[in-house]
């Protein structure tokens, strides 16, 4: 362990600072897989939050953490725990959750482990590593409500962190609506480009994707959304690659829909940045 203390505020990477940016001022945090505790340090030393529990599985990352608030000389608000998700946790501690760099589904599994805690949980800060539209489905549809998301790029990686609270945001009924007015703006233009794929098969792309990209980073048009469209359409063609090199017609159907689904990604690219 480390003896002398640093005087210095800690500094954050850029995936990091944008999750510390939506912690409420004065709020109790939660860090689930807090690997070095940078995150609780930060907000500690920057004033925004009371205290903080730090809560990671492995030996490792909990022991950088331990030595991490040494150094910086703030174990008096800040308490590391090694334990599974939310486990280690008491259901009076913290209001404000962030689970980042995890799958979606860890992700919504960590969020099951303690309901008594959760309850206590007014905010969720979440950065998925995939799985991005079931995490916003499920935590929707169990009433969560969608306050704000956004894309951040670190080290040519591209995370999109969400925000949800149980209050204030859009709900279940209201993201459909706003898939409803989506869809009809993008087949508007889709229909303009003169593509042989029908209505039904553009209104089912419109519902995927807007639940893998967030309703409120489409209706942003975040610069990053580009990237992401990208890489997808290079994905899907390598797999139409890879699909045209069989002659079953079971395969070679689905490689067609593939191929609209690529189409149509490149339509939302234009669409989204006309």
């Amino acid at each position: 362990m480390v003896n002398d203390i640093v005087k210095d505020n800690i500094k954050l990477g850029t995936r990091l600072h944008t999750i510390a940016s939506f912690v409420p001022e004065g709020s109790r945090l939660g860090d689930i897989g807090t690997d070095h505790a940078y995150l609780p340090v930060y907000l500690i030393q920057k004033g925004i939050i009371k205290s903080a529990v730090g809560v990671d599985i492995h030996k490792g990352p909990y022991e950088s953490a331990l030595e991490t608030v040494t150094m910086y000389g703030v174990g008096q608000n800040i308490d590391i725990r090694q334990g599974n998700g939310l486990i280690p946790l008491r259901p009076d501690e913290i209001d404000t959750l962030v689970i980042a760099g995890m799958g979606g589904g860890t992700i919504l599994e960590i969020l099951q482990s303690q309901p008594k805690v959760l309850e206590e949980v007014s905010k969720i800060i979440i950065q998925p590593q995939g799985a991005e539209a079931r995490v916003r489905k499920e935590l929707i549809s169990q009433g969560w409500r969608l306050k704000d998301e956004c894309l951040v790029e670190e080290d040519n990686r591209i995370y999109s962190v969400i925000i949800l609270t149980r209050s204030e945001g859009l709900g279940y009924q209201d993201i459909e609506n706003r898939i409803k007015d989506i869809r009809g703006s993008f087949s508007n233009y889709a229909q303009q480009q003169n593509l042989d794929i029908s209505t039904e098969v553009i209104n089912d792309f419109i519902n995927k994707y807007v639940w893998i990209l967030g309703p409120i980073i489409i209706e942003d048009r975040d610069k990053h959304l580009q990237s992401i469209i990208r890489d997808n359409m290079i994905n899907m063609e390598n797999i139409i690659q890879e699909m045209r090199k069989t002659i079953r017609e079971q395969v070679q159907t689905k490689s067609k829909l593939v191929e609209q689904e690529s189409k149509l990604l490149e339509v939302m690219r234009r669409w989204l940045f006309q």
